[in-house]
């Protein structure tokens, strides 16, 4: 049994808490049921607040867990400084890449006898990479940080910059670590091409939904994701703008229910939100309450980046996933018309759902065949088997 380092953000794990936790979750239960034995580095990265309580779904995962917050150092404005912009840009963007950090980790590493690293996330990769690490280092990559950067506000000339040098770290950064799995089918083929190492498409998986659940009479339109998330909240707000009034024209009793924090809303799309047949409702620790079958899952976002770790979770729930085609494309294992409906764009989107609220036997159909994909490819069951081979290889 390999010892397997999980170096992984603070914060609470389980597949009900955000994408990013979902995603850890999912990859512990997998390294878990593939034979490996895991020891758990919680890296603090701020002071936001956390226990230990947040790690008690992922107990039966993993031997022990260590906390440990990075040192910070900011660097002297001198030529030095100059040099690592142009020749170490990862030095010049994190201030978390010192000596003290890069001993502890090795020490870490020697003293609990590990034999694979495994780094979620960009700061711990980048860690992990810059302190030359005596073994195989994995990077779970989870999207592109300056293609995301890119489709946010349009940035001042400093952000620009910044934007520049994230960008050569990241391709850095995948050229160098040992490789990558990515849930986004799309990112891993770029990271294979760009790197011209093997990387493992290996979707986000969740425990399986057996009770049963009752759809509605009337379905409802569900968005599920906080808004700290930039596909969400961006791809929430163009919905708003675009589709929502003619939908609404159409089906004047329809219900929008938004499920997920609203921290990181713009003053004008919480001014959207303040409106009839509209309710926010906030975390929601039991899904079950809000998550009927058969209701209209909708993913407005319109670019490919990054996973959509919820659509696994609508299917697990047996919705009707309407989606535009590039934020559904990460995951081949969506068909249109046979388990969930992929429009071109918004407006075609919006027509695509009033259809569906006024046909209930197309949404059944639709919905029977999302769980079928569900058991077929998103539980850890399914995933484990190539998980393993791929492992294997390193």
């Amino acid at each position: 049994m390999k010892n397997t380092l999980f170096m992984v953000n603070a914060g609470k794990i389980s597949p009900d808490e955000n994408g990013g936790a979902s995603v850890y979750y999912s990859h512990l239960e997998l390294l878990s049921l593939a034979g490996y034995q895991i020891h758990l580095l919680a890296c603090i990265w701020d002071e936001t607040p956390f226990n230990e309580d947040d790690y008690k779904l992922i107990k039966p995962f993993v031997k022990h867990i260590t906390f440990y917050k990075p040192i910070f150092k900011k660097p002297k404005k001198n030529l030095n400084r100059l040099y690592k912009a142009l020749f170490n840009p990862a030095l010049f963007e994190y201030y978390f890449l010192n000596q003290q950090n890069a001993s502890f980790l090795k020490s870490h590493i020697a003293e609990n006898n590990i034999d694979l690293v495994w780094a979620e996330w960009r700061w711990t990769a980048i860690w992990a990479w810059q302190a030359k690490l005596n073994c195989p280092l994995i990077y779970a990559h989870h999207d592109w940080e300056y293609k995301l950067a890119l489709l946010r506000k349009k940035p001042d000339l400093n952000k620009r910059f910044h934007t520049f040098q994230k960008k050569r770290i990241e391709m850095q950064l995948v050229k160098n670590v040992t490789a990558c799995v990515s849930g986004s089918a799309t990112e891993a083929t770029e990271i294979q091409q760009i790197t011209n190492k093997k990387t493992l498409y290996l979707p986000t998986t969740y425990p399986e939904i057996t009770r049963q659940l009752n759809p509605k009479p009337t379905p409802d339109l569900i968005h599920l994701g906080g808004m700290g998330t930039t596909a969400n909240r961006l791809g929430l707000e163009r919905f708003l703008d675009l589709c929502w009034q003619p939908i609404k024209n159409e089906i004047p009793t329809i219900q929008l229910k938004i499920i997920g924090t609203l921290n990181g809303a713009s003053p004008a799309l919480l001014k959207k939100l303040k409106t009839e047949n509209i309710q926010c409702l906030g975390f929601v620790s039991n899904l079950d309450e809000i998550m009927h079958p058969e209701a209209i899952h909708i993913i407005p976002w319109e670019f490919n980046t990054g996973t959509r770790t919820r659509i696994p979770q609508a299917f697990n729930y047996q919705q009707v996933l309407v989606a535009t085609k590039a934020s559904a494309a990460c995951f081949p294992e969506l068909i249109n018309d046979k388990n969930c409906i992929l429009a071109n764009d918004l407006n075609e989107m919006s027509k695509q759902i009033i259809n569906l609220y006024k046909n209930p036997k197309k949404r059944a159909i639709l919905a029977q065949q999302a769980k079928v994909t569900f058991y077929q490819n998103f539980t850890a069951q399914s995933q484990v088997k190539p998980l393993k081979a791929f492992l294997k290889t390193i």
